[in-house]
């Protein structure tokens, strides 16, 4: 078992950089520090966050290929994720990639953690994701890539050896909502009722959703994601771009009989710039008036 050594942060830091200690601890993100500096090990980003960081973050543990300092409670709900959701409901684990270390026995401690809080917190290995998942940064980057000899789908197999001894769920626990057809109605969390309808629940995809249903800048504030998951369960149609004529039908009609958009259907029709459904009613109108 990984020796795990708890720097934890105090209270007055920890209320600056999180949310609060309501974490329902659904999920476990895995994240690289990306800090490559020798010497940037599990102790040095445990005491950097325990004498306050410079920048407005916050992560449950460091592993390095020594030990995994703690430095945030397990209920804390810290802010690695980059995403209100997860990092709400999300376990933040950083893997240290400092050039003195052992990253290859980094990720094996890595990889024991995880099994830890998945059978402590009976977390299923699907609810294991990438920092990639929730907000669309290439991270865990070295796992993704697989250029230090490890990739992300050998990190996921490893815990799927576990998979069996997770203990059953308590009724506190929360649990996936399964699909209903008409999807989770009670549900606040888009994640949560995009996945009960079978639906895509990566934050590139919600981008996607929010772009069509008018969500402009969308980050996945708990804002928008309520503005999206109303939108969606309400059952309104995405918005369309297809610009719509200025004019009415009788308006064109009277245009294209004075002459006014030139000879032939081809160019009356470039004229008015319409479609061939709404200039096929044009044509109609103008027949009517001979």
């Amino acid at each position: 078992m990984v020796k795990i050594r708890k720097n934890i942060v105090p209270t007055h830091i920890a209320k600056k950089v999180t949310y609060g200690a309501a974490n329902s601890k659904t999920y476990i993100i895995i994240h690289e520090t990306d800090n490559e500096r020798a010497t940037a090990n599990a102790d040095a980003h445990g005491r950097l966050q325990a004498g306050g960081n410079s920048r407005e973050a916050s992560w449950h543990y460091s592993v390095d290929d020594k030990e995994v300092v703690q430095s945030f409670n397990d209920n804390a709900q810290c802010w690695a994720a980059g995403n209100s959701h997860y990092n709400k409901h999300g376990i933040q684990i950083e893997i240290c990639v400092n050039s003195d270390g052992n990253y290859k026995k980094a990720v094996e401690n890595a990889i024991e953690l995880t099994k830890q809080l998945m059978k402590k917190y009976n977390i299923p290995s699907k609810f294991v994701l990438q920092h990639n998942a929730a907000s669309g940064k290439n991270c865990p980057r070295y796992l993704r890539s697989g250029k230090k000899g490890i990739n992300w789908n050998q990190f996921k197999s490893k815990l799927n050896d576990t998979t069996s001894t997770v203990s059953k769920p308590k009724p506190s626990t929360p649990t996936p909502s399964k699909p209903t057809g008409k999807g989770d109605m009670k549900t606040t969390s888009i994640v949560t009722y995009l996945n009960s309808i079978g639906e895509n629940s990566t934050f590139t995809h919600r981008s996607k959703l929010a772009q069509q249903y008018g969500i402009k800048g969308y980050t996945g504030t708990a804002a928008q994601n309520t503005k999206l998951l109303s939108l969606l369960r309400g059952g309104s149609k995405p918005q369309t771009n297809k610009p719509k004529p200025s004019k009415t039908v009788k308006q064109m009609a009277d245009e294209v009989v004075k002459g006014l958009h030139g000879n032939g259907h081809a160019q009356r029709q470039k004229s008015l710039g319409v479609g061939n459904a709404t200039y096929a009613k044009v044509r109609k109108e103008v027949n009517k008036r001979f």
